[in-house]
């Protein structure tokens, strides 16, 4: 059971869930309309629930989150927050709000024509493919609605909420994830005295095993299976490359790095030679 807060919109509405003895935002295709505030109601399955963000923002009233915030932006997001769990699954649905935020900064930035540069943007696309592809449809939906195309930077931005939604992890870490990567991308060129092609199959390979073993870093998961000893005689060269970097990886991500991966990095660093 619901009560009513606050009337959104026709399509919104500021709600006590009863049961979870919390506030929330259902969006859903006339919702509002004809509703009074303390109004109880059921809502029926195709109405979305949103909660309001996290546990610091719930120290706020649901009023002073939305304060000054324009409902088509919140109803944007929740188009796309949708869109993503159709095509990649649940997404943790706190990311309503803040997306909502930054595709209304976004829109008002371009409607100004100021450009935010992502530096990125071009991490963000090659990391997070599927990520990106939802973005880009995202960017329709937003140009439909408001007329404004945004550019490429602001999709990645985007991307990376969506990301964050879809593991669960805070912006600040999949932040995180794309600087310590381009950080080893930089090592390993100025090392091997080479230029990655960042739109080649062998440069997404090695980021996708990268992303992989820095996920297992940060975790503190292991690695089971153990090429050291074969990297370091096969490949001394970027073993001992692999080494510097790992060297580095641990102290950016606060993180023992156990030996496996020194080996599993030089066998990939290697690859990047032929």
């Amino acid at each position: 059971m619901y009560r009513v807060i606050k009337v959104l919109n026709n399509n919104g509405v500021l709600v006590y869930d009863m049961k979870r003895e919390e506030e929330a935002i259902l969006l859903g295709n006339g919702i509002g309309f004809g509703k009074r505030v303390n109004q109880r109601f059921e809502r029926d399955e195709n109405t979305k629930r949103y909660t309001i963000v996290d546990r610091e923002e719930k120290k706020r009233s649901g009023r002073q989150v939305l304060s000054g915030m324009d409902i088509e932006f919140l109803e944007l997001a929740g188009r796309i927050v949708e869109l993503a769990r159709a095509e990649l699954g649940e997404l943790n649905p706190n990311i309503l709000i803040p997306l909502a935020d930054h595709i209304a900064v976004a829109v008002e930035r371009m409607q100004n024509g100021i450009l935010l540069k992502n530096p990125f943007h071009g991490d963000i696309r090659i990391l997070y493919p599927e990520e990106y592809k939802i973005a880009l449809k995202g960017r329709d939906m937003i140009q439909e609605s408001s007329g404004c195309m945004l550019c490429e930077d602001e999709v990645g931005y985007i991307a990376l909420h969506i990301r964050a939604g879809r593991m669960d992890e805070k912006l600040e870490e999949s932040l995180q994830m794309i600087t310590v990567m381009r950080m080893v991308a930089l090592m390993v060129e100025e090392s091997l005295g080479i230029k990655l092609d960042p739109h080649s199959f062998m440069f997404e390979r090695f980021m996708a095993h990268l992303r992989y073993l820095v996920a297992r870093i940060r975790d503190g998961e292991a690695i089971s299976l153990d090429m050291d000893k074969y990297a370091r005689t096969q490949f001394p060269e970027s073993y001992a490359l692999a080494e510097r970097i790992c060297a580095r990886l641990g102290e950016e991500l606060h993180r023992q790095v156990p030996r496996e991966a020194v080996g599993h990095l030089g066998i990939h660093i290697e690859r990047l030679k032929v």
